[in-house]
């Protein structure tokens, strides 16, 4: 008897146990479709085996167990109920991981898959309450009607046996293709888990019902009970391990703690039970008197013992089963690890939003970063998106209200409907988290639906925002690092090229005994688009050039680099300033934007006859200074490189003389403004010039204009590049004596030897 009773006791248990589940995941989230599958498969398998348990209790206290079912108590046919568990077991094997087709075309198919077991209960009850009434009627008739129902529900339970069967082998079967089709290893595990345990529950269901009645053998009542208890333990222990160690559910820490601690309670209560029956017995046979007087005892001892070694049990099976690297606890710690020691702005947008899809099993996940050169886009999970739709994601982002830390896209009306349906159509956003700091929005989380279709828990909601505000104050740090890496390395790139850019300048200039050359050429920014050459030609004269290219920094110094190098390419070969302004003219036009262009002078000058030939492509007219006080601009010409192609050029002269001076300039010069928005001026430059004394060198005239302009401008920084070149015709040398008498009697030999 005692054996029974306590075979009776640990089966409530269980079915307590399995109920107390089956709450905990029904309070998590009530209006989860997965959820209440769930709980109602847990709900019939340990209602049933309650009922089923408290029927065989009552079995056991009657001296003599009647076989005829018709006389089974209505109390003991609501065990039945336990069966249940097998359309819910299908249902649940229809909706998990996620809902199956056959769902969405036919709506009323859950109700289907009940209807044969609603059928079978019913049918039950009925046929209980048909025989308790024939009991009063006269014998032959009951006793006929009895082994007709007898017969009858004999088949009807074989058969039946055969439907539960089938609908956990259909079951079985979805869980199967299920776990082949699922690519998220986390999803995997909970359907490896789950799986082994619900088909080792209908394992041991047959072992306890379907066999013996198909094959006609009579098991006793305890090892029916037995089986049928650890069928229970096996299908509703797989989903609770899941549950724990796998996050199944969404279920939340207090929940999966929950379990935990009821797993601990009933462990140490069957051991309590365990160890007080075998006292009991024990102390009966020594004693010879009744156990139960000294069993308060015994519950006291146990009841000062079970809070710390329930305390120690369950220390243990949390660290046994609390490992899940998708737990958050877990990964709260690996994500704040990765914010404090990565500074990688593209590593640390990479870790958190995978870490996050993981641990959330998203089926599209991206995080956002609102960098200076544009949004930088993350991709955890599900598809990457166009160039173009990424660029819209600043201004959505900058839209959003500022007193929400959460937008759920489905249900929000604080954001634009607009914002809302790109959100949810270009990135299947179902959830965005801003990242903020300091007021600014320094980017977003952007997280799509779940690959199980659970919701966004509240414990899901916290570990977003938590992260949210730890992220937000790390990206504002790497993309303040990264600018200032992207500013130093600019910084260092565009020092580079400007040494690369004066290297192509003249480092010295040519000493011709009739001419002074000298230039300069100060950037506005670290490189710039004037330009300046000398170049020496074949027939002993010099090109001298100076040109100013649209635009600044190294856009400009690349354009102004391509006219050199295509100016002293054609150097050695042309001689005419206006074919060498065409052909430049083409190579612009053909190799730049529309945008750019350039201004341009070109002259030849020749050392022996001082003639100056030179073609003005829309450059400032370089001034001429004669030696008696005369002033020229220079201005033959044409259009401005780069605007026309076939453009024609028309290429002027003129004639210089001793004491003759010419300035070229930018207009970096003329157009330097100052603090009342005046500019310098070519008048005001032409001015400067005249006044300076005949016998200034060319370096000497460039100092001074610099300094008018550098004082005419005061403090502010000069808005474009300044170059100046001067070019001054210098007296003859006198020839010495000696040198002068060989001379004429050189031309004088030469002279008598054409005569003869």
């Amino acid at each position: 008897m005692n054996a029974f009773l306590l075979l009776a006791t640990m089966n409530l248990i269980v079915g307590g146990l399995v109920f107390l589940l089956g709450f905990i995941i029904l309070r998590e989230n009530p209006r989860q479709r997965l959820n209440l599958v769930v709980a109602a498969m847990l709900f019939f398998g340990g209602t049933g085996s309650i009922l089923g348990a408290l029927g065989f209790l009552a079995a056991q206290q009657s001296p003599v167990l009647e076989e005829n079912l018709v006389s089974t108590t209505i109390f003991q046919n609501m065990g039945t109920l336990w069966e249940f568990f097998f359309p819910s077991l299908l249902l649940f094997a229809l909706v998990f991981p996620r809902p199956r087709g056959l769902l969405r075309r036919h709506p009323t198919l859950p109700l289907l898959i009940f209807l044969p077991h609603l059928f079978h209960f019913l049918l039950l009850m009925v046929l209980a309450l048909l025989g308790d009434r024939l009991d009063v009627d006269v014998a032959g008739v009951s006793g006929l009607v009895n082994v007709i129902v007898t017969v009858f529900l004999s088949i009807h339970r074989a058969l039946f046996s055969l439907v539960n069967l089938g609908y956990g082998g259909v079951a079985a079967l979805l869980f199967f293709q299920s776990y082949r089709e699922a690519s998220v290893e986390r999803v995997r595990l909970q359907i490896r888990v789950i799986g082994a345990g619900l088909i080792t529950c209908l394992v041991l269901y047959s072992l306890a019902s379907f066999i013996p009645t198909l094959l006609n053998i009579a098991l006793p009542d305890w090892l029916i009970t037995t089986l049928t208890t650890m069928a229970l333990v096996a299908g509703s222990g797989g989903i609770a391990y899941a549950i724990v160690r796998h996050k199944f559910l969404d279920a939340k820490l207090i929940a999966r703690q929950a379990i935990l601690y009821a797993l601990a309670s009933s462990i140490l209560v069957g051991f309590y039970l365990v160890v007080i029956a075998q006292l009991n017995r024990y102390f009966t046979r020594i004693t010879g008197l009744d156990a139960r007087v000294f069993e308060p005892v015994f519950l006291i001892l146990a009841l000062i013992l079970f809070q710390p070694a329930v305390s120690r049990l369950e220390i243990a099976l949390e660290a046994l089963f609390l490992r899940d690297p998708a737990d958050y606890r877990n990964v709260i710690r690996r994500l704040g690890r990765d914010l404090l020691t990565n500074i990688d702005l593209d590593l640390l947008l990479a870790r958190s939003i995978r870490t996050l899809s993981e641990a959330l099993l998203l089926k599209s996940g991206y995080i956002v970063a609102l960098s200076r050169t544009g949004p930088l886009i993350h991709l955890g999970t599900g598809d990457p998106v166009a160039g173009d739709q990424v660029d819209r994601l600043p201004d959505v982002l900058e839209r959003m209200p500022d007193d929400h830390d959460v937008f759920r896209i489905s249900s929000t009306r604080s954001m634009n409907r607009e914002d809302r349906v790109f959100l949810r159509d270009v990135f299947g956003v179902e959830l965005v988290i801003p990242l903020r700091t300091g007021g600014e929005t320094v980017g977003a989380l952007l997280l799509g639906r779940k690959v199980t279709g659970t919701v966004f828990t509240t414990e899901d909601v916290n570990l977003l925002t938590g992260f949210a505000a730890q992220m937000a104050v790390s990206l504002q740090n790497s993309l303040l690092l990264k600018d200032r890496v992207a500013v130093a390395r600019f910084e260092e790139e565009l020092s580079l090229a400007r040494q690369i850019q004066r290297s192509f300048l003249p480092s010295g200039f040519p000493e011709v005994p009739r001419f002074d050359m000298h230039a300069i050429t100060i950037p506005s920014k670290e490189v710039g688009g004037d330009l300046y050459d000398f170049v020496r030609c074949q027939d002993n004269g010099y090109l001298l050039a100076i040109a100013d290219v649209s635009g600044k920094g190294v856009p400009a110094a690349l354009l102004s680099s391509m006219i050199q190098a295509s100016l002293r390419t054609q150097a050695g070969n042309e001689r005419s300033t206006a074919r060498i302004m065409a052909n430049i003219n083409s190579l612009v036009y053909q190799s730049t934007r529309a945008e750019q262009f350039a201004t341009f002078f070109l002259a030849h000058v020749e050392e022996g006859s001082l003639q100056l030939n030179f073609c003005n492509a829309g450059h400032n007219y370089p001034l001429l200074y004669r030696k008696n006080g005369g002033l020229e601009e220079l201005e033959a010409g044409g259009l401005i490189l780069g605007v026309l192609d076939g453009a024609e050029f028309i290429e002027g002269s003129v004639a210089l003389a001793a004491g003759d001076r010419i300035v070229f300039y930018t207009d970096g010069v003329s157009e330097a403004m100052n603090d009342d928005d005046d500019q310098f001026s070519d008048e005001r430059l032409a001015e400067l010039v005249a006044t300076f004394p005949a016998e200034w060198t060319a370096e000497e005239i460039i100092e001074a204009i610099l300094e008018e302009v550098y004082a005419f401008i005061g403090d502010q920084e000069a808005q474009d590049d300044v170059t100046i070149m001067v070019l001054r015709v210098l007296e003859p040398e006198p020839a010495e004596p000696g040198k002068q008498v060989a001379k004429l009697e050189l031309e004088s030999a030469r002279g008598e030897g054409t005569e003869s």
